[in-house]
């Protein structure tokens, strides 16, 4: 029987920066941060989480997945308070197409980019 999800990828175009984004600005831990191969300035395979979480963050494109760069990632977060939270990412410089709302659903609703485009949903715990 499945009892969890290990890891989700994130499509990136530059893992460092995304590193950089996903540990400094939505306070991420490392994982994992090391070379695929022998090529230390190559590709890398780079896990972070949401303290607390159990879920794996895979920041990697697969060569000829390019195109899901800049998209709406299907990966959403969830917070306690999302006024406190916005206010936190925006002053860590997270953008948000889309800043919180009450949702017809009854819950807060957000939208965040990563520095690819990427986009991810933003909502609080039941």
């Amino acid at each position: 029987m499945l009892i969890g999800v290990r890891s989700v990828g994130i499509y990136v175009t530059d893992q460092r920066r995304a590193l950089d984004f996903f540990r400094d600005a939505l306070g991420c831990e490392v994982i994992a941060d090391q070379a695929m191969g022998p090529d230390e300035e190559g590709p890398r395979w780079v896990e972070v989480r949401v303290p607390g979480d159990d879920t794996i963050l895979i920041l990697f494109t697969p060569e000829g997945q390019e195109d899901r760069i800049g998209t709406f990632s299907n990966v959403m977060f969830h917070c306690d308070d999302m006024q406190a939270t916005y206010e936190e990412l925006t002053l860590r410089g997270v953008e948000f197409p889309d800043p919180p709302t009450m949702a017809p659903w009854g819950k807060w609703w957000a939208t965040m980019a990563d520095p690819d485009g990427n986009t991810y949903g933003l909502t609080t715990r039941d």
